[in-house]
């Protein structure tokens, strides 16, 4: 190409970047084409400007399809939908053969873009197609400088093409320099500690067991009602099985080590905590279930690369932008969909990464007003969220139902290993609390274990109160009635108490049994 040509070549690109506000988004190797980007709330247009001319249109149209092909394969580098893409070409002479047709307007299927015009600026129509194309981007029209002669004109060209090769390279640079602000060494010592305490509470008697969790530090409603808050930390850090351990250490590996490198040692732990606080809060305000494990500082993670990718777009859309979010939507589409997933802890983590992140900022950058508003927000959201936890009347009832029905569960295994005297003692506790919910099978196991401690009376008692709140609820009552009325000579009550029993569960073989041998015998 020619001097003059490639004069204007780089005055065209520089003015566009400088005047234009476009971005550098991709120059090949031999910077023969130039791809630029500029995304407007209204309009978004991507440029590809060449120095190739050609000689005929069959040649022109070979490029177009071209620079179709290569808009999509660098498709990932471009920001947004519905973009304009703009072919444009510097050169000295136009086809030789009709051409125009080409300049008109021609959609596109790829999902990203929506049509492509094409502007060929030759050396005899360059200023009529320029004034259309800076009329079209609204753009300010260009005035070239005057040189005083050749030399100055090509180390003008040279000043300015290596001006743009060095902002992209810079550009390159610093987006790389993002991801190497630490080598990630606290996601690894985060990661071993949760791995060794997963080990800690299979040897104390195994990870799913909820007795075990509530002892060693996991997330316990009624215990952080009476001032355990410690347990919203110390849950963290605890996991219930070992395929919950091995999804979360995996997704700290994968996400802590990208965070880490983004924001810094510091900063990570920080956000991490933050994170995990807030999910932890979150989760004790909506949830009565024990619970443990990292999820709401993984999912705080995620959210400090979404306030990453908020001001680093083209970084995060041009490496792991869509992943991050597709894992994101997916995961809460998922908690939604399964009962069993803490989406507190998630959704609550989510959010405090989120602002975590604006709080720590980056490294070696400010912006107080950001950091300010961003600590307030942490602030305001987990005293909200706690006193929510704290006053909810609704919230103080499930953790008080919880807590009974794990003492249900506590007096059901004193039972079956016949700690009779302990399993009275159990109950008489129990029955102190707000307990109306589960009286019945407080009663019945009360009684039961009357009954073998020869304490029949008071086991009679326990089994009428039972069957009068709660008459069609536990068949076995009935049939332990019937046993003490028969030892006692009163048949009838027998009678009605084992047909209720019978009524309740036909197919009970001993029921039937019992029925046949005191009742249907000659």
């Amino acid at each position: 190409m020619q001097q003059d040509q490639l004069f204007y070549y780089y005055n065209l690109v520089h003015h566009l970047i400088t005047r234009g506000k476009f971005d550098i988004v991709f120059i090949q190797k031999n910077h023969t084409e130039i791809w630029l980007q500029r995304q407007d709330k209204q309009t978004n247009h991507v440029l590809r400007i060449t120095q190739t001319g050609f000689d005929w249109r069959n040649q022109l149209e070979a490029d177009n399809k071209r620079a179709v092909y290569e808009s999509e394969r660098l498709s990932q580098l471009f920001l947004g939908r519905k973009i304009n893409l703009f072919n444009i070409h510097v050169s000295e002479y136009e086809p030789v053969d009709e051409w125009n047709h080409l300049t008109q307007s021609v959609k596109l299927k790829h999902n990203k873009f929506e049509q492509m015009e094409l502007f060929y600026l030759d050396e005899e129509n360059r200023y009529v197609q320029q004034n259309n194309l800076f009329e079209r981007l609204d753009v300010e029209q260009m005035y070239l400088p005057q040189p005083e002669d050749v030399l100055e004109k090509e180390q003008l060209t040279q000043h300015l093409r290596a001006k743009i090769i060095t902002t992209y390279n810079k550009q390159q640079r610093d987006a790389q320099k993002v991801f190497e602000q630490a080598k990630p060494y606290f996601t690894y010592i985060i990661l071993a500690l949760n791995v060794l305490l997963f080990l800690w509470l299979e040897l104390q008697g195994g990870s799913t067991d909820t007795e075990v969790l509530i002892e060693y530090g996991a997330k316990y409603n009624p215990a952080i009602i009476d001032g355990q808050w410690w347990r919203i930390i110390s849950s963290m850090f605890l996991h219930i099985g070992i395929l919950h351990v091995l999804m979360n250490m995996l997704a700290l590996h994968i996400v802590g080590n990208v965070v880490e490198r983004i924001f810094g040692n510091i900063r990570f732990l920080i956000i991490y905590f933050i994170s995990g606080i807030v999910g932890g809060v979150t989760s004790f305000a909506l949830s009565p279930q024990v619970a443990a494990g990292a999820s709401g500082a993984i999912f705080g993670l995620f959210g400090a690369l979404l306030f990453f990718g908020l001001k680093h777009k083209r970084i995060f859309f041009q490496t792991m932008g869509r992943n991050v979010i597709a894992i994101i939507g997916f995961n809460i589409v998922f908690g939604l969909a399964v009962p069993q997933i803490d989406n507190g802890a998630h959704i609550g983590g989510l959010i405090g990464g989120f602002l975590a992140a604006a709080i720590v900022y980056f490294p070696k950058k400010k912006q107080l007003s950001v950091q300010l508003g961003a600590s307030i927000a942490v602030i305001a959201l987990t005293s909200f969220i706690t006193l929510y936890g704290l006053f909810n009347e609704s919230v103080q009832q499930e953790a008080n139902q919880f807590e009974i029905s794990r003492q249900l569960q506590q007096i059901s295994e004193l039972a079956d290993q016949e700690e009779f005297q302990l399993t009275i003692d159990k109950v008489n506790t129990t029955l102190q609390q707000e307990a109306n919910y589960y009286r019945p099978e407080l009663l019945f196991y009360r009684s039961y274990a009357y009954l073998h401690i020869g304490e029949t009376t008071k086991a009679l008692s326990d089994l009428e109160e039972l069957v009068e709140i709660e008459p069609n609820q536990i068949p076995e009552a009935h049939y332990n009635l019937a046993l003490i009325y028969i030892d006692r000579n009163e048949t009838d009550k027998a009678k009605q108490a084992l047909e209720k029993a019978l009524e309740l569960s036909p197919d009970n073989e001993a029921f039937t049994s019992l029925y046949q041998e005191t009742f249907d015998s000659p």
